[in-house]
């Protein structure tokens, strides 16, 4: 029963940010080489390579992993686009765009987070700026100085510069309902958001269906929370992932990370060697084997 209601989720996301487009097959392996960065989307992933260059692999038939050329910084990940930070500030989308969440604006901007049908960037001066899709308010970002920012279907949530956590958009579950206290990081979920505390432990709200907003009692430099499901960082490297696990999406591999990113079925890690590792179900069949792709040996 749960495993059909994930499903329906998965399908709402891709149709709202892809307008039905298509049935996606599975993704091949990913380009090789070493990076400094990696995203997990909705059907589709991206990386920053050690040289800046962007190179992203999966489901293509909107574009969203044809990334322009050019030199990098970080890269983000959507349903049917994708966003990268140029290393002059500015941000460039590709992608799906019927509800201009690809048309950046102007500005010079630290980060960016690629949603749903949404896109958000943290401008220089510490301001949010979200472009796209906005009937749940998930584009009305608050007002005040953020240092991070986080992008996903229905909802966005910011760090401001004090540690507070802030999010907009659909809070039906609670998503929106950060609690209170100083935080060093915060990532949005489908249905639900996590943020890491100053003493490295792990706070996730919203949709807890089946304990992913129930992280275990470790401590933790990073997290990020997927579909019914959440993976974090340890302060040994390790990843430990949560929740909804049908698909080995919570199966992390040993070894230490650098880099955890959460999509709905699967997850990627970058290890400290610039490697990625990805495991869980990559394709809209949700195949019941799992799949390691350990791309670099």
């Amino acid at each position: 029963m749960f495993a059909r209601a994930a499903r329906v989720v998965l399908a709402v996301v891709l149709v709202a940010a892809a307008g039905g487009c298509g049935t996606p097959g599975e993704a091949g392996d990913g380009p090789e080489g070493r990076f400094s960065a990696i995203s997990a989307g909705i059907l589709h992933s991206c990386g920053v390579r050690v040289d800046g260059t962007v190179a992203c692999w999966g489901y293509n038939e909107l574009g969203q992993i044809d990334a322009p050329a050019g030199v990098f910084s970080a890269v983000s990940a959507g349903s049917g686009h994708s966003c990268g930070l140029r290393v002059d500030g500015t941000v460039a989308c590709w992608g799906y765009n019927e509800l201009g969440q690809i048309d950046a604006p102007a500005g010079v901007f630290s980060a960016v987070s690629a949603g749903g049908a949404h896109s958000c960037g943290l401008r220089i001066d510490g301001a949010v700026a979200c472009w796209g899709y906005n009937e749940l308010g998930q584009a009305d970002a608050p007002a005040g100085v953020f240092k991070a920012v986080s992008a996903v279907a229905r909802s966005s949530c910011g760090l401001r510069i004090d540690g507070a956590v802030a999010c907009w958009g659909d809070n039906e579950l609670g998503q929106a309902d950060a609690p209170a206290g100083v935080f060093s990081a915060v990532s949005a979920g489908a249905l639900h958001s996590c943020g890491v505390r100053l003493d490295y432990s792990v706070a996730c709200w919203g949709s807890n269906q089946v304990g992913e907003s129930d992280p275990p009692a470790d401590a933790f430099r990073a997290v990020s929370a997927g579909l019914f499901y959440s993976c974090g960082v340890r302060l040994d490297a390790t990843v430990t992932c949560w929740g909804y696990s049908e698909y080995g999406q919570t199966d992390a591999p040993k070894g230490g990370f650098a880099v955890v990113s959460a999509g709905p079925l699967y997850a990627c890690g970058l290890r400290e060697s610039g490697a990625v590792v990805c495991w869980g179900s990559y394709d809209n069949g949700m195949p019941d084997e799992r799949f390691d792709l350990d791309l670099f040996g």
